[in-house]
């Protein structure tokens, strides 16, 4: 049988691939209905890794640590047993004293926001009632606070905080049901992580086996080299994003403390936390904040906002950039569609991961770019000639004529 040439085998790659296309479109509530219960049948698996993944990041660093001081190889297996175990030690307990610092301030901003609120609607009434040129809108103001059923959202929400019934180990209980109803795939998920983190030597080696046994070598490398990227991506921007969330929150607490602004703690932790979304989050988490101090001071409000605002220029254009250094190098303009595309797809969580994904595909594009310049023999002063060419529409027209 006579082999097809190059142009034919192309021509037939580009119609199956458009025939593969087609179908997949046809049948795509139906792949995405699969895809659901794939998804279903390894999640415990899927966040088992992602559990191993974060955890991995302390363990790494205590090991290498550990190993600095005691070199030799018999040491190697217990070294990673105490790092395993320091680690998630350390994990837990700043998940319970995170807990417990921020549930008991949380609801107690809450009451002191509910308990505040309609004096502070009272008292802005009377403020717009005192001037004759706010006085037509006092009314108008009251009627249009009233209309959002306020007294039922307090009376729902005061409930369920002082409810007998609802503890920690409740909310806790309900957090973990949402993610799984049987205590045998939380388990599962645990150990799952665990073992992924023992064995992780031994599974890294088996896995490159793998690659280079079934591609070429060239392929091989390539794949070798993206997962190397993605993991030290990921790792250094989950650092440095701790790292600063930490630095802003404490310098948001130092501030508050010294000028006297209400509910430092829990703003301060919130301020943090929010930071963790760029572009939006820091816009959410002042705003909220300053409405939450509006109800007790709007002068401390209006101080609160100013110093936000300073804090956040130093945090991103000072600290974030000396603690992530080119790591995460992603223009303005990627930064904005990463996190655009990422929340639209996935939400809160398409946000968080979506600036690493982008970094890792900017990067390896241009590598890819670069190389195809390199190979053409087209160097930086050529593009910076090329782009600096300017064409008018006499030039096109003279051009025409020739």
């Amino acid at each position: 049988m006579e082999k097809l040439d190059k142009k034919s085998r192309d021509l037939l790659k580009v119609i199956c691939y458009g025939i593969i296309l087609f179908f997949a479109f046809w049948y795509f509530p139906v792949i995405k209905d699969g895809l659901a219960r794939v998804v279903g049948v390894f999640q415990p698996f899927i966040i088992g890794g992602m559990i191993a993944y974060l955890v991995s990041i302390p363990m790494n660093y205590f090991e290498r640590k550990l190993r600095a001081n005691f070199p030799d190889k018999k040491y190697r297996k217990r070294i990673s047993a105490l790092s395993l175990f320091v680690s998630w030690v350390l994990i837990i307990c700043c998940l319970i004293l995170f807990l417990n610092i921020l549930i008991p301030r949380i609801v107690a901003v809450i009451f002191s926001f509910f308990n505040r609120w309609p004096e502070f609607i009272r008292e802005t009434y009377e403020t717009l009632n005192s001037h004759a040129i706010t006085r037509p809108y006092a009314d108008k103001f009251y009627e249009y606070v009233n209309s959002f059923g306020w007294y039922e959202v307090r009376n729902a929400v005061m409930n369920f905080i002082t409810d007998k019934k609802t503890n920690l180990f409740s909310l806790t209980t309900g957090v973990l049901n949402s993610v799984s109803s049987s205590l045998i795939t939380i388990f599962t998920i645990i150990v799952f992580s665990i073992f992924v983190l023992i064995y992780k030597d031994m599974l890294k080696t088996n896995g490159t086996r793998i690659i280079y046994a079934l591609m070429s070598e060239k392929k091989a490398d390539y794949i070798n080299k993206v997962l190397s990227l993605s993991y030290n991506t990921f790792k250094d921007y989950i650092f440095s994003r701790l790292i600063a969330v930490v630095t802003l929150s404490a310098l948001t607490f130092v501030g508050m403390f010294i000028m006297g602004i209400p509910n430092a703690g829990v703003i301060s932790l919130f301020v943090g936390v929010s930071d963790l979304i760029p572009i939006f989050g820091p816009i959410v988490g002042a705003g909220l904040s300053a409405v939450i101090i509006f109800l007790e001071s709007p002068v401390k409000a209006l101080i609160f906002l100013i110093y936000d605002v300073i804090i956040q220029q130093i945090q991103e254009n000072i600290i974030y950039p000396a603690i992530a250094g080119e790591k995460i190098g992603l223009p303005a303009v990627w930064v904005l569609a990463a996190i655009t595309i990422g929340g639209s797809l996935f939400g809160i969580w398409g946000m968080l991961i979506g600036i690493p994904v982008a970094s890792v595909i900017y990067t390896l594009f241009h590598e890819f770019i670069d190389n195809k310049l390199k190979a053409k023999e087209i160097t930086d002063k050529m593009i910076e000639e090329k782009k600096n060419e300017k064409y008018t529409m006499e030039d096109i027209d003279i051009h025409e004529a020739q």
